[in-house]
């Protein structure tokens, strides 16, 4: 004899709880092998089982992604002024000497602005996109924080194709 979902007697005749097999709340109480997520849902049946897979997973991770890429893709401008700020501006140098009779380039206030004024726009999207968004709406920060790693994919994609 097998244990039925309702209880029942096992081999030996004994009589079973039916929360001691599946456990309390699991596919009994209202509702229970109604609608499509029947025992999966959250609710009255307890807390959902797949979670981890699926597209909801997906989709739960999706949203974290494609934002830091769009973030990534407004990072590319600090990061060009950044790259030339350290290949170009220090071949302006004259060594260690003072009063050295060079200029340095003529781009290189808008490069030390574009790379300040850029990495503090970008620093602040990531802080509201990344931590003050999901923290206010209750989902997890840790998610969006570890897709923050995206950001500097646009540039280094860019880089690779040489498209920038």
């Amino acid at each position: 004899m097998r244990v039925s979902e309702t209880g029942g007697a096992d081999e030996s005749g004994a009589v079973r709880d039916p929360g001691a097999v599946h456990g309390p709340g699991a596919g009994h109480g209202a509702g229970a092998g109604h609608g499509a997520a029947a025992g999966h849902g959250a609710g009255v049946d307890g807390p959902r089982l797949d979670a981890g897979s699926g597209p909801g997973a997906v989709r739960r991770l999706g949203a974290p992604a494609l934002a830091n890429l769009l973030i990534g893709l407004a990072a590319i401008v600090p990061g060009l002024c950044l790259r030339w700020l350290l290949t170009k501006y220090p071949s302006v140098g004259c060594g260690h000497s003072v009063g050295c009779g060079k200029a340095a380039s003529h781009h290189s206030l808008g490069m030390m602005t574009g790379a300040v004024l850029g990495g503090g726009f970008v620093l602040g999207m990531v802080l509201v996109v990344d931590f003050l968004v999901p923290h206010q709406e209750g989902g997890p920060v840790g998610t969006w924080l570890s897709m923050a790693l995206l950001i500097p994919a646009p540039f280094v994609v860019g880089q690779a194709l040489g498209w920038i």
